[in-house]
């Protein structure tokens, strides 16, 4: 049996293609870790599922034994050509779809029903895709999540710890991390110098909050995190509505939160607690 790592040095060997760098283009090669993920995604045979960066197909050929349609979003034009002319180009489960998954369409791309997702996610673009992920959270119903171990530090920290911040944040509103599984460099072609770690998120039937508050909490997130060293009384200074210190440190007292903490102490329902009060002053948080 011809190994994943035999199928990648073939690639190569039969191809101009080279793994490119700034794409994070390290494939997954180790054949137990391959066949964890698709039982992190408790995969049925009525299940459908999106695929964010198929590479070599590997996952992808496992994806489409089970599940009942599996969208495969590609940015490389040879790798999404090679896939089209593998065997996996025409399964019947398959829909590869050759684009950029921060700009796609998925509203077009997708089903208007629940599906999970995969993803393998480059260290340089992880952050963006997530936030990406969470606009469309309502499409999706399970995230099977491979990032680099500091982006999964971040994505579960708590707060008062040096990973806490917007991202750890932002995934606790949408949901929580129930399951995480380890990956060494070795695990992938090329080794990459970092480790990585697959987590599973199931994400929450609703968000802790409505689509109306979610601008509102981004901006006290951001303002919140965006000067860690301050307090909350003068990292908030710039939110529109307030005209001095004092009406913020109100507005605090009047959350229940003292306003010589920083941002990085307060619990999720804190910053919606936060939030909300907010929403009930006129021309605030904008």
């Amino acid at each position: 049996m011809v190994s994943l790592y035999q199928e990648v040095r073939e690639a190569l060997r039969e191809s101009d293609f080279r793994p490119k760098k700034r794409l994070g283009q390290n494939f997954l090669i180790h054949e137990s870790t391959l066949q964890k993920i698709p039982a992190l995604l408790e995969l049925s045979a009525d299940d459908e599922v999106l695929e964010i960066g198929p590479g070599l197909g590997f996952l992808t050929r496992k994806l489409v034994q089970v599940a009942r349609k599996v969208w495969a979003i590609e940015l490389d034009p040879l790798l999404v050509d090679r896939l089209r002319r593998s065997a996996l180009g025409s399964h019947p489960a398959l829909e590869l779809v050759h684009g950029d998954i921060l700009k796609a369409d998925l509203s077009r791309i997708l089903p208007p029903r629940k599906i999970k997702l995969v993803a393998n996610l480059p260290y340089s673009i992880s952050t963006p895709v997530l936030f990406r992920i969470f606009e469309f959270r309502e499409r999706f119903s399970l995230l099977v999540l491979m990032v680099q171990r500091e982006v999964a530090e971040r994505m579960a920290a708590v707060p008062s710890t040096k990973s806490y911040g917007t991202l750890s944040v932002w995934c606790r509103i949408h949901g929580r991390i129930v399951d995480k599984i380890p990956v060494s460099p070795e695990a992938f072609f090329p080794q990459p110098r970092v480790r990585s770690m697959i987590l599973k998120l199931a994400l929450n039937g609703e968000p802790f909050v409505g689509e109306q508050e979610m601008s509102r909490l981004r901006s006290l997130v951001r303002f919140a995190f965006g000067q860690r060293r301050k307090t909350l009384a003068n990292a908030l200074a710039g939110l529109a509505g307030f005209h001095n210190r004092d009406e913020i440190e109100a507005f605090l007292w009047s959350a229940g939160i003292d306003p010589k903490r920083r941002g990085e102490t307060l619990t999720v329902e804190e910053f919606v607690r936060l939030s909300r009060t907010l929403g009930e002053k006129p021309g605030a948080g904008a």
